[in-house]
């Protein structure tokens, strides 16, 4: 497959990244078969690709992208049926992606990566509740280390990210959200690799500012995987992954019915290929919030982790994916909700130009504890509320033309959409955009 082929299909899957690095939760996956759902804009950091990029030194390759996104916001606030407000939009980002990857792609043991960018988004309204939050500016940065060949394998990452969003119903500040999240690993891979290790500890901070800084973390997880292959692409896994969780602001914290937890999840399972063009994980195992004050995990289900996931690549220009998991995770207007998620997505090259990316999640969420509600702005935790019960479905698609493997130009579509049992949280969110970028 020529070079500039396989370009445009790694360039279609990363403009759907996310720029924000996933906030904690009460555990971490113990498979990677879910990827990254949804439009979420414009790409942050290069693919990596080595036949692009301005050689800074030997060795050293420089990657930058510039893009912009205008389209149209249907929901800015997301309010329910009735009570909208919608807004034209627009997003610009700047990204710098720097690398040891050279021409020929020979990088040595010691492999880094560092980038950093910016996305700049503004509401253009006449809506006055609108023109409180018309601008934000939300920057990224990333870092990334690892070196190691034969047995041992050593690795560090660190992701920083700023969000800024309108409101849920016009108060008077954005939600504002800074997250880092750093991780330090080791890897042993004895004997040619049919048995692997990876110890691995990850810290992330989460930290929100004006209302909702009561539900601000600290998440400390200590990881150890290890996996024996029982086929030539197939093993089999053992993880355990052991939490620490507290709150930055204790006392409100407490105030809105959270406290400090020690999740703990044990899994087991399979992962690898079953077929030349088919992957599979199949995890299954324990899970326990351990939380120090008021409701914690439990029962059968509440206490049960699964996950299984498919990949399918029937050509060298496409790629499938779809599974399911059963989990739970901390929330912020709760103590916790219990998740049963669904995802499917579709990669297609098309005509040699055209790259085409299709996804959607669906999410039905309990949330358990206190109920904090946020539709009316966030209020001190509500005991004796009725449970809610939360349907949230998420999906997005982009159609770009790449005029060169460098340049593209499409259009995209996002929607985003909650059902509930509280009538004041629905609501129905669309987004639609032509966008124009380069990455080089």
């Amino acid at each position: 497959m020529p070079a500039y082929m396989n370009r445009r299909l790694a360039l279609c899957i990363a403009l759907a990244a996310t720029a924000i690095a996933r906030g904690a939760s009460a555990q971490v996956s113990a498979g990677q078969g879910e990827v990254t759902i949804g439009y979420q804009g414009l790409p942050y950091k290069s693919t990596g690709e080595s036949n692009t990029g301005v050689q800074v030194s030997e060795g050293v390759l420089l990657h930058v992208g510039a893009g912009v996104e205008a389209g149209y916001d249907s929901n800015v606030f997301y309010s329910e049926s009735g009570s909208e407000v919608a807004s034209p939009l627009l997003r610009i980002g700047l990204f710098g992606d720097m690398s040891n990857a050279t021409r020929t792609g020979a990088v040595g043991q010691l492999l880094f990566d560092v980038r950093a960018g910016v996305v700049y988004r503004r509401y253009q309204s006449d809506n006055v509740n609108v023109q409180n939050f018309s601008n934000a500016w939300m920057p990224t940065a990333g870092l990334g280390l690892s070196t190691g060949g034969g047995q041992f394998g050593f690795g560090f990452a660190d992701t920083f990210a700023r969000l800024e969003d309108p409101p849920y119903n016009p108060t008077p500040v954005p939600i504002t959200r800074y997250n880092n999240q750093a991780s330090v690993e080791g890897r042993w891979a004895p004997g040619g690799g049919r048995i692997t290790a990876t110890l691995r500890y990850t810290n992330v901070v989460d930290i929100f500012q004006d209302f909702y800084e009561y539900a601000s973390t600290d998440t400390n997880i200590v990881m150890l995987d290890g996996s024996w292959k029982w086929l030539p692409k197939t093993a089999i896994f053992l993880n355990a992954q052991q939490g620490y969780i507290f709150y930055l602001n204790d006392a409100q914290a407490m105030a809105n019915g959270k406290s400090s937890s020690y999740p703990l999840q044990l899994t087991t399972g399979l992962r690898g290929l079953l077929t030349e063009k088919t992957s599979a994980i199949l995890a299954l195992g324990y899970t326990n919030g351990f939380y120090a004050n008021g409701p914690t995990t439990g029962g059968f289900l509440g206490s049960s982790y699964a996950e299984l996931a498919f990949t399918l690549r029937p050509t060298m220009l496409s790629r499938i994916v779809a599974g399911y998991r059963h989990d739970f995770t901390n929330a912020v207007i709760a103590s916790f909700s219990y998740n049963d998620t669904g995802y499917a997505s579709y990669v297609q090259q098309i005509a040699g130009r055209l790259a085409l990316d299709l996804s959607g999640r669906y999410v039905h969420r309990r949330y358990q504890g206190d109920f904090v509600d946020s539709s009316q702005g966030p209020t001190p935790a509500m005991p004796n509320q009725p449970q809610r019960v939360d349907d949230f479905i998420q999906g997005g698609v982009s159609l770009d033309y790449f005029v060169r493997n460098w340049i593209y130009a499409g259009l995209a579509y996002s929607v985003l959409s909650n059902s509930s049992n509280i009538a004041s949280v629905e609501y129905l969110k669309q987004q639609m955009f032509v966008r124009l970028g380069i990455t080089y």
